[in-house]
């Protein structure tokens, strides 16, 4: 697995999971589990989804059950383009995106 090292020296995986398209809550829920069961530990989704709070719901199953710890996992957002349009905007997407997952 490639890394790259982040300012804050913090390693974070080059090859991550995304979730574009996986509209059903419980298959999101598992495909995470699987990913994360077979060593991912970056998790890619994006408001625009419709399933960050699913990927919350899988990452905290994950470390419930002790398949990972927190401090292992990188969860990567987006916004979309008209989230985009101007300071405040953005910081509401921004905010609803790390509120979603729980």
């Amino acid at each position: 697995m490639e890394y790259s090292i982040l300012s804050n020296n913090l390693k974070m995986p080059m090859v991550g999971f995304g979730v574009f398209k996986v509209t059903d809550k419980e298959e999101c829920q598992q495909s995470v589990l699987s990913a994360i069961r077979s060593g991912y530990r970056l998790i890619d989704t994006a408001a625009v989804y419709g399933n960050e709070d699913a990927v919350g719901d899988a990452v905290r199953k994950a470390i419930a059950t002790g398949l990972c710890t927190r401090e292992e996992l990188f969860i990567t957002s987006k916004l979309w383009v008209q989230d985009m349009a101007n300071y405040d905007l953005a910081k509401a997407g921004i905010e609803a995106s790390l509120k979603n997952p729980g």
